[in-house]
């Protein structure tokens, strides 16, 4: 029987574990931490068809993690709350964007409509200075913690050795090969090591000398709570924060940040405070658009880290050391793909056949690596 280590117990190693728990592979998981405490923990934890530019191998990826979540939700398995997405244009160029952004997901099979102001006023905005909004109906939020607990969970109980508190310090070769990890713990054989440890992968591929183009950028998000009831979807603002509802009262305001050019590899085991600028675009964004709405106090804030590549699209794919996988650089959008990645990951290891799908997220696409 061949071992499979995974490195990570964030939501797309969980994924990966829990697709392969029913296969004949020995999976072992290891978390330096708690599970789902890092980049999962702290993302807005939204399902989003949204893509700036889309890309047909990303919309499709997606639909693969929709089938999932959606046949979950509909089961009571996890919880989802359709809000849906809202890219909004203020000047005439972004305009043009959002036109250019309905004409390719039509091609994709995705009708999506172009709101008015007047629309966009019965989302609770303040609409006078827009041209007009993308509107993603079936986008929505999950709760990325009940997640990453249903994976390790139902993976443990069917024989998956998920470990916390225990961290993988260095990944074992021989002739080009990998067979094991040593970890806080000891050594651990293995035929087979995933990199899914999110902003840990860039330290986890330097234990095997192999070059991944990842970088880091932050994910601020502060927390504000309205002295009233409102209701808002998820909305992209050109001013280039997002805003989205969170219960009755409160409101998760953030930055997408995943631009590789001016990210860089940080360590993730330092506190990031907000820089005073995020602060100040949240008071403009609310106060320009959230006009019916009094009283916002910032009531909690964090700040994670993304794992991001060049074109944005997550890294999954073998490399030159044997048996060594990566399942990492997400780039922001981990927790909207993570089913389709587990999916795809399990199909290959047990088929010994790549999946068409995992062509697009290819470490070779990057020629200089």
């Amino acid at each position: 029987m061949e071992t499979v280590v995974i490195v990570g117990g964030g939501i797309i190693g969980t994924s990966i574990a829990y697709q392969l728990r029913t296969t004949d592979l020995d999976v072992r998981l290891f978390e330096k931490d708690m599970i789902g405490a890092g980049t999962t923990a702290k993302s807005a934890s939204m399902f989003t068809h949204h893509q700036d530019e889309p890309e047909r191998e990303t919309y499709d990826l997606r639909e693969r993690a929709w089938q999932w979540y959606d046949e979950k939700s509909g089961d009571g398995e996890i919880e989802f709350e359709r809000i849906g997405t809202l890219h909004l244009a203020k000047s005439d160029a972004e305009y043009e964007t959002v036109r250019e952004m309905q004409a390719s997901f039509a091609d994709f099979g995705l009708d999506l409509d172009v709101l008015s102001p007047d629309e966009i006023a019965a989302h609770g905005l303040a609409s006078d200075d827009l041209r007009g909004g993308l509107w993603f109906p079936d986008d929505g939020v999950l709760d990325s913690g009940e997640i990453v607990g249903f994976f390790a969970e139902e993976a443990r109980e069917t024989g998956v050795d998920v470990e916390t508190g225990v961290e993988v310090t260095d990944v074992a070769t021989d002739d080009g090969a990998v067979t094991g990890v040593e970890t806080s713990d000891g050594f651990q054989a293995a035929d087979v090591v995933i990199n899914a440890a999110g902003p840990w992968a860039p330290r986890v591929n330097q234990l095997v000398d192999v070059s991944v183009p990842l970088r880091h950028t932050q994910g601020p998000i502060v927390v504000l709570e309205a002295g009233q009831p409102f209701s808002l979807p998820f909305v992209f603002f050109e001013e280039g924060v997002y805003l989205r509802e969170e219960g009755l009262s409160q409101a998760f305001a953030g930055s997408l940040a995943t631009d590789y050019e001016n990210a860089r590899a940080e360590n993730p085991t330092h506190t990031r405070g907000i820089d005073e600028s995020m602060y100040l675009h949240v008071a403009d964004v609310v106060e320009t658009y959230l006009t019916d709405v009094s009283g916002f106090d910032v009531i909690n804030e964090w700040n994670g880290l993304r794992t991001v590549t060049p074109d944005g699209r997550a890294i999954v794919d073998e490399t030159d050391v044997e048996g060594y996988v990566l399942a990492c650089g997400m780039s922001g959008y981990g927790v909207t793909i993570a089913p389709a990645i587990g999916e795809l990951v399990a199909e290959w290891l047990t088929t010994d056949r790549k999946p068409d799908l995992l062509e697009s997220l290819a470490l070779d696409r990057f020629p200089n690596q």
